[in-house]
This record gives C-alpha cells, structure tokens and sequence, in this order.
C-alpha cells in the first residue's frame, strides 16, 4: 500500500478512537535547540519536585530508544472539555480531572489501532501517555498539530489548549507532516491572570510557583499570598484566560464527562472524607494522584 494511503487510514483510524485530531512525524533525536531549553529549564529547578523529569535524558532526546528499530511518531490529540462545569461557589477542581483517568481511557481507546497496525503491516508499537519520557508538545508540534502557547500549554488552531496529548511510536514508516509555525501573537492575557506569576511568558512555567503543580504533584506543604484564591486540585486560570480556547467545544467521549457526584463534591464532603472514601469516590481518577492526605491539606488552603 502507498504511504499516502497508509496514513489516510492511519488517521480514521485513530478519529474513529474518538481522537480531535492526529498527525505524523519521522522518528529522529530533538533538534538541539528545543532540548536545550529543555535542560536549561531543569538545571534551573523549575521543574520543582519533580525529580522524575530528570530521569532518561537519552530516551527524552531521541524516541527511538523506545522501540528498537522505530520510524515514525504519531501525535494524538483527545478533547477533554466538559460539556457540564462545576458550580464556581464549590472548591475548584481543573476540567481534565473530571471524567475518568485520561491513562487508562486514551491507552483502552488506542489498543485496538495498535493491534490493526501490528496485523495489518506487521509494525510494533508503543502507546505513551504522559508517563513515558517523552517531549510531548515538542512531537506534537513536529506532526503538525498546533504550536505551544505562552503559557506552556499545546494549543491546537481554531480548538484551543483543552487536549490531552499522547503519541504511539511505531517501526511503520510515514510520511511526515510538515510543523505549524504558530505563536500566540504576545496576547499575554494568561500572564496576567496566573496569580502566582508562574509563567515565565516563554512557553515555559516555574513549576515551583504554580497552583497546578502545587496543589496535584508537591508532596510537601505549600504557602501563597493569603490574598489568592487557591484551587482544591489544579488551576485552569491560564486557560480559562486564553482567547484561543472561546471556541472549546465539549468532549464527545463520555468518560471524560463528570459524575453528578463530581459535579457536586463540596468543601464539607471533602473535609470529612476518609482515606476509604476517598479511594472509593476518585477509584479511575486522576485526582488519586494528590493522594488522600494532599486533598486534605489543599482544602486547608481554600477561602471560604
């Protein structure tokens, strides 16, 4: 089969997986300016807590140490906006997290084409969503699929930033699509919204200073100015501000749509929950990630 025709089908596939969109790049090592900042980033600690990005360097630098003999990386785009939002006088809660865990939703939702490419051309595959060591937005960008905004976050034209990113590496060779070549035009609106000043206005944020990374991934306590209205679990307030995303539509995958349970969480609901509860109430959710105890001490943190 032509590899025109490959990738065609390559990409109803992977639509008719429910994905918003899909693109395609040669598997090759970072081009040394996008890893550079990557490392400079690290070695100035803006990564915070998060020790395990520093873990993998040559795997980060070149995905075919992923899957030997590797041609091709397949960006995948999954829309996660709710199409029903929490009341804004309840604790806030960040929009991906309220369906299911986006892992096991997108990896159940790209087996199925792993396997039709593995039968169909022989190829192997490897799906990596978010855990795997591998520059996401930097692949996401090399296949076509938007350009990463001021704030950091991968935003696709004319949709908006509210995606869950994934890719499948794969020895199927392809034929590339070519970068977009986008900035956010120095709009800057989610500079000034981000309350804690951590976005550092070059596509890159101080992890240490944000509401997101504060609230899910630090392990330890935190403080902000008293003044700020802290989130319960992550921070969309970049998001929320940004122009590119008045045009978000809802997510047509059911999973990632909230409970009426998630839908109606309140501070009292959380501040007596125990550790059972908790596992019982947020069982194939993101928001397990903060952990019981880190739920509790962000509740500390809220403005009532």
């Amino acid at each position: 089969m032509e590899k025109s025709l490959i990738k065609q089908e390559l990409r109803e596939m992977i639509l008719a997986a429910g994905a918003e969109r899909v693109g395609f790049a040669t598997a090759e090592p970072v081009d040394a300016e996008s890893f550079d900042k990557f490392t400079q980033w690290l070695a100035q600690g803006r990564h915070g807590g998060m020790k395990y990005l520093e873990n993998y360097p040559d795997i980060r630098r070149d995905p075919r140490l992923l899957l030997d003999g590797a041609k091709s990386v397949i960006s995948i785009a999954f829309n996660y906006y709710p199409p029903q939002l929490r009341d804004s006088s309840l604790p806030y809660i960040s929009l991906y997290a309220y369906g299911q865990d986006y892992h096991d939703v997108i990896r159940k939702r790209l087996k199925g084409v792993c396997e039709e490419i593995e039968r169909t051309w022989g190829a192997q595959t490897r799906i990596c969503i978010d855990s795997a060591p591998i520059l996401e937005r930097y692949w996401a960008w090399r296949a076509g699929l938007g350009f990463q905004g001021i704030n950091g976050t991968f935003i696709l034209p004319g949709r908006g930033s509210y995606f869950f990113l994934c890719e499948i590496v794969t020895t199927l060779e392809i034929d590339p699509n070519t970068p977009i070549m986008g900035d956010c035009g120095g709009c800057g609106r989610c500079l000034r919204e981000c309350p804690t000043k951590a976005i550092l206005g070059n596509g890159r944020i101080d992890a240490s200073r944000c509401l997101s990374y504060l609230t899910i991934e630090c392990r330890d306590d935190w403080h902000v100015d008293s003044d700020i209205d802290t989130p319960l679990y992550g921070c969309d307030r970049c998001q929320l501000a940004c122009h590119h995303n008045r045009r978000a539509l809802p997510t047509p995958i059911e999973e990632f749509h909230a409970s009426e349970r998630m839908l109606s969480l309140d501070y009292d609901d959380i501040a007596s929950m125990t550790e059972e509860e908790f596992r019982l109430t947020f069982r194939g959710s993101a928001i397990k990630r903060t952990k019981h105890s880190g739920l509790l001490r962000n509740l500390t943190k809220l403005r009532r």
